[in-house]
């Protein structure tokens, strides 16, 4: 007899292995830009607009992915708590992800309750769109960091390119000029162009890294969506 009640009984699976791999990059990753602080920060105020708007990208896509795991989380808690017939539980807000669902099992009761099979092919498309919504929004965001990036390398090169031009019309002799003045000007217009492209490259540094990191928690997120599913 006791057999029978254990394989009715209903068990759900948490993401916990995908939260652990989440956590686990995200520290891998803190750890490394606590080590490399230092070295990237000087690199980072080459453009400061522009490298902070990348960290605010990546800092959202960051939680984005987070979010999606906990919404998944809340999801698996709703199930549990309808199929165990938790006293209070008709009254709780069903999560975004199981609405078409709720509405379906509160309709019906949580004891006896037939779903057919068009109903259930409904309620599988409705949970289908709903994560690839939030999906598009983490892809979204790995793609504008990479496009963030390439802009700075742009906008780094457009200032590199210019001040290359206005170092070699400084460097033509002028009457009664020095050998030290023209030196002068030689590392002065340097300068500007080593400015140019620090920004080049800690733009396309920042975007990409970010890109990586983001579409590696994204891939963990999209794997816990895909068992729920």
């Amino acid at each position: 007899m006791d057999k029978p009640s254990r394989a009715s009984a209903p068990y759900f699976t948490q993401p916990v292995r995908q939260i652990t791999m989440m956590l686990l990059v995200s520290g891998l990753v803190s750890a490394g830009a606590y080590l490399l602080f230092w070295k990237i920060w000087p690199v980072v105020l080459d453009n400061p607009w522009l490298n902070g708007l990348i960290f605010a990208v990546f800092a959202i896509g960051v939680v984005t992915c987070f979010w999606q795991v906990a919404q998944l989380v809340t999801s698996v808690h709703w199930i549990e708590g309808f199929a165990a017939g938790r006293p209070g539980h008709e009254v709780t807000v069903p999560p975004r992800l199981l609405a078409p669902l709720a509405a379906l099992l509160r309709s019906r009761g949580s004891r006896g309750a037939h779903i057919s099979s068009t109903a259930a092919r409904s309620i599988l498309d409705s949970v289908s769109t709903r994560v690839e919504e939030a999906r598009d929004i983490t892809r979204y965001l790995t793609n504008l960091l990479i496009f963030l990036g390439l802009l700075g390398t742009l906008y780094g090169l457009s200032t590199t390119v210019p001040a290359v031009v206005d170092t070699i019309r400084a460097l033509a002799p002028k009457q009664g000029e020095s050998s030290a003045e023209v030196f002068s000007k030689l590392m002065t217009g340097l300068e500007s162009q080593l400015g140019g492209m620090g920004t080049a490259f800690s733009s396309s540094l920042l975007g990409l890294a970010g890109s990586l990191v983001v579409g590696l928690l994204e891939l963990f997120a999209s794997h816990g969506q895909n068992r729920f599913y």
